[in-house]
């Protein structure tokens, strides 16, 4: 009895592990043929129609649940399930619709959104199109024209107040910001884009709110917002003033 035990055992798992569900099949394949071709389309949308690369990728999420949600495709990629032919009573079973075209839901996108940080998602979108409608209005060309006027053209003045203004708007919108307010009239390789994105990193941290992993800390592990103030955005603040002070020390000694 053991060893038909252990033998039926070895054939289940042998049979678990042909399981077309757990492999590589057509459906797979043109699934990653599909999202490939659309995340290459989205610089393509940018350089013939300047579609920002946000939306770009949010069309081609929506290309590709369009597709993957269709009939055609479903039937393409079905997958086929071995399910009893008779009930445990000895009756004939009758003939489903997931015997033959399989689960409609099973690796669709709706489960995998499932699997990922929507709350992170629409943030990034919701100030994404934030600032979009802050540049279309020319509310960053007067704030650009203002700092200027404020700091001059020091580049760790400008910075230092983008990175405390990190602090209360995310740093990923607020580098967008940047680019648009100073990436007519700012070479490449500039320090003010070095500047940008060390005060922008490190500044977003000195406020919970100022960056998405603030927010994810305080939405999964139930952190207070007076909490944080009072365990991180010292030591927060402090880094990001030293990190500065590095960088500029850098500057004068290897540049």
């Amino acid at each position: 009895p053991i060893e038909k035990a252990s033998s039926s055992s070895v054939l289940v798992e042998g049979a678990s592990s042909q399981d077309p569900r757990h492999g590589v099949n057509r459906g797979k394949v043109a699934v990653l043929c599909i999202g490939v071709t659309c995340i290459l389309m989205v610089p393509v949308l940018k350089m013939a129609t300047g579609l920002p690369p946000y939306l770009g990728m949010l069309l081609a999420l929506g290309v590709l649940w369009f597709v993957t949600d269709t009939v055609c495709f479903q039937r393409f990629a079905r997958i086929e399930h071995e399910e009893p032919s008779h009930t445990p009573d000895g009756t004939p079973r009758t003939p489903t619709d997931s015997m033959i075209h399989g689960a409609a839901e099973q690796g669709s996108v709706v489960e995998a959104l499932h699997k990922m940080d929507l709350t992170g998602l629409l943030f990034f979108a919701g100030v994404l199109l934030a600032v979009g409608a802050l540049d279309t209005a020319g509310v960053l060309t007067n704030y650009a024209e203002t700092l200027v006027r404020w700091c001059g053209r020091s580049p760790v003045a400008i910075c230092t107040l983008l990175g405390v203004s990190s602090a209360i708007v995310d740093n990923v919108p607020l580098v967008q910001a940047s680019i648009n307010m100073f990436g007519d009239t700012t070479p490449t390789d500039d320090p003010l884009w070095q500047l940008t994105a060390l005060a922008a990193g490190t500044g977003g941290s000195i406020l919970s709110i100022g960056s998405i992993a603030g927010v994810t800390l305080m939405t999964m592990e139930g952190v207070g917002y007076l909490w944080y103030c009072r365990r991180v955005s010292m030591w927060a603040t402090l880094g990001f003033f030293l990190g500065i002070g590095v960088y500029q020390l850098e500057r004068a000694l290897f540049a």
